[in-house]
């Protein structure tokens, strides 16, 4: 048995490194696996020579493939001539196909009607909610749940570093979570009305000036950010979040959100930092609520458990104690590559 897992970004996309790039280096010591990178493509209509150059040359690469080798797409819904080569490679060549994804891409336009076909073929479908199982369901029985996983052993090893301030953390790209990070605006000013000292930082601001426009207008707050940091390596963004006193996840409520895998709680857990979240989708079923994370729905709920982290260093410990245990045993590259392991044993591939 061989894997080739494709991925349509480089490994600084958190969905091509956990899903693709970790998941291929983890497993290759029992089974063979390759990460081949191809191009997004969003203009459907747009012909040159390139382009069919590259069309040929996956079409090539399907037809020399083995009985024994697997084709894994983690999230390649972008580029519509590399669907038609896996349709190829699916009918004509009857190679095995593993569609792994890990948002809710059958919403958007652009994306639906590909994930839709990719999902229906599939001979297995990899997914990273409890949101998207149910959709994948519904589509193709042989769907099963993989958790976006962290390189367990890493995240736990680095030491803690303590800032002078209480520090409240967000990392991600600053990009997708706009609408979610409004969210902490009323939560910052009510700590600075109650005169509650602490810091805020961002990582992954990406230069959105609609994010720096944002906590710049709070009067009075303590804000640091970084635009980018080198995301492929995990023990720069481990470093990162360790800086936190308290990791934050909040999260509106939408069909969007809803299928969303909360790896920025999986990371916070996985590094020793207690994580307060909103109680939307995924969020639910990582976070056992007040026994390894906490959860809020509202700007009050946020406030008082923030002071109450900042206070009360126990229950702190207790938060962090039980979330090293969990992602562990559940989140870990090593936990979910043993589940990516048996999935694969139903392809009946030898």
């Amino acid at each position: 048995m061989k894997i080739f897992f494709f991925v349509n970004k480089n490994i600084n996309s958190a969905t091509a490194r956990f899903r693709g790039y970790f998941f291929s280096n983890y497993i290759k010591s029992k089974i063979p696996s390759k990460v081949i990178r191809i191009d997004e493509i969003y203009n459907r209509y747009f012909f040159n020579l390139s382009r069919l150059k590259k069309f040929i040359q996956y079409i090539v690469f399907f037809k020399n493939s083995k009985k024994n080798e697997i084709i894994y797409l983690v999230k390649t819904v972008y580029n519509i001539d590399f669907l038609i080569a896996i349709l190829v490679a699916k009918f004509f060549y009857r190679i095995k196909i593993i569609f792994d994804f890990d948002d809710a891409i059958y919403l958007k336009p652009f994306t639906k009607r590909s994930t839709r076909v990719l999902v229906t073929i599939a001979d297995l479908v990899m997914v990273g909610s409890s949101t998207l199982l149910n959709w994948s369901k519904k589509h193709n029985d042989n769907s099963y749940k993989l958790p976006t996983s962290i390189p367990h052993n890493i995240y736990k090893k680095l030491p803690k570093k303590k800032e002078r301030v209480f520090t409240i953390g967000w990392i991600g790209n600053g990009n997708n979570h706009y609408k979610n990070l409004i969210l902490l605006k009323p939560v910052l000013e009510d700590l600075i009305k109650k005169k509650v000292s602490f810091k805020f930082r961002v990582i992954g601001v990406a230069n959105n000036q609609e994010i720096l426009k944002l906590f710049r207008s709070i009067k009075g707050l303590n804000f640091e950010f970084k635009n980018q940091i080198k995301w492929k390596d995990p023990n720069v963004v481990v470093k990162e979040i360790k800086k936190f006193d308290v990791g934050v996840m909040p999260l509106v409520k939408d069909q969007k959100t809803l299928g969303k895998c909360a790896f920025k709680i999986i990371e916070y857990m996985g590094s020793g930092t207690p994580v307060i979240a909103s109680s939307v989708g995924e969020n639910r079923i990582v976070i056992n609520n007040k026994l390894d994370g906490i959860l809020c729905n509202n700007t009050k709920d946020w406030v008082k458990n923030i002071i109450l982290l900042k206070s009360n260093k126990k229950i702190k410990m207790k938060l962090v104690d039980n979330a090293l245990i969990k992602v562990e045993k559940f989140y870990s590259l090593k936990s979910n590559t043993q589940k990516l392991e048996k999935a694969l044993n139903k392809l009946n591939v030898s």
